[in-house]
């Protein structure tokens, strides 16, 4: 991933941002199959929908037979199938990464209740002295007992650590790939979806969750306050009086599964 530096003076309000992306790897249009040593094997192949199911239901077939004509005291080898879509849908987000290998915090909830969102964040900002989380909404809904759930992203500016961002996911029930993502990513951060993904916008700011009317001495991240400023105009003003002004912020387009 190129780094993209931004900065105010650098970055008028309507230019566009040139961004890294994330490339996706995908496998090749022929059957491949590695052989490893114990009789182990890897099955690599890709198809069409209408292929795709009919693999699913052939292999479901074959397997219920062959496991009903195994022998059950010499059950010794294992075969599990994951089938997952290619990631086809381009967009894009922002890293919670800083200029000094500091990291701001990024939480994701998918299909969450409100209330229990809202919750946890006025915990996490009383547990760990935390200055106010800002909220966006990805998608919502009502439920039976007319209860707003949905999916929403929460940054906080909070200059934190590489561990100490998982130690406060942690106590949340924020998405577990989320949490996991930046221990395997090669470039260690999380990412934030800020652009459209198929049909759906791009994120909406929500609310504030803490008090916007107090002053804040926090390490705060200067590009993160400002990128989001210029992307929601609307947000309230708050008050922070340690700044880090540091002013490069690492973009991603990526490809995604999800709808």
């Amino acid at each position: 991933m190129a780094d993209t530096g931004y900065t105010e003076k650098s970055r008028p309000r309507n230019k566009k941002i040139n961004v890294c992306e994330i490339v996706v790897v995908q496998q090749g249009d022929k059957l491949k199959i590695s052989d490893k040593e114990n009789n182990q094997w890897k099955l690599n192949i890709n198809l069409d929908k209408k292929r795709y199911i009919e693999f699913f239901e052939k292999v479901t077939k074959l397997a219920k037979d062959l496991e009903y004509k195994s022998e059950v005291k010499k059950l010794n080898y294992s075969i599990v199938l994951n089938a997952v879509k290619i990631p086809d849908m381009a967009t894009g987000g922002w890293s919670n990464r800083c200029e000094d290998f500091k990291f701001v915090l990024f939480l994701d909830f998918d299909n969450s209740l409100w209330w229990q969102v809202k919750t946890q964040l006025e915990l996490l900002i009383e547990k760990f002295n935390l200055p106010p989380m800002y909220v966006f909404e990805t998608e919502s809904h009502t439920d039976c007992n007319k209860e707003e759930y949905g999916n929403y992203n929460v940054f906080c500016p909070i200059k934190l650590r590489f561990f100490e961002t998982f130690e406060i996911q942690n106590e949340t029930t924020c998405d577990i790939a989320h949490k996991n993502l930046p221990k395997i990513y090669r470039f260690k951060s999380a990412i934030l979806r800020n652009k459209p993904k198929g049909k759906k916008g791009a994120p909406i700011f929500k609310c504030v969750i803490g008090d916007i009317n107090k002053e804040y001495n926090q390490p705060v991240s200067s590009v993160h306050l400002n990128f989001i400023k210029r992307v929601y105009p609307n947000i309230p003003y708050i008050k922070y009086i340690n700044e880090d002004r540091l002013n490069k912020l690492w973009l991603s387009d990526y490809k995604t599964a999800s709808k």
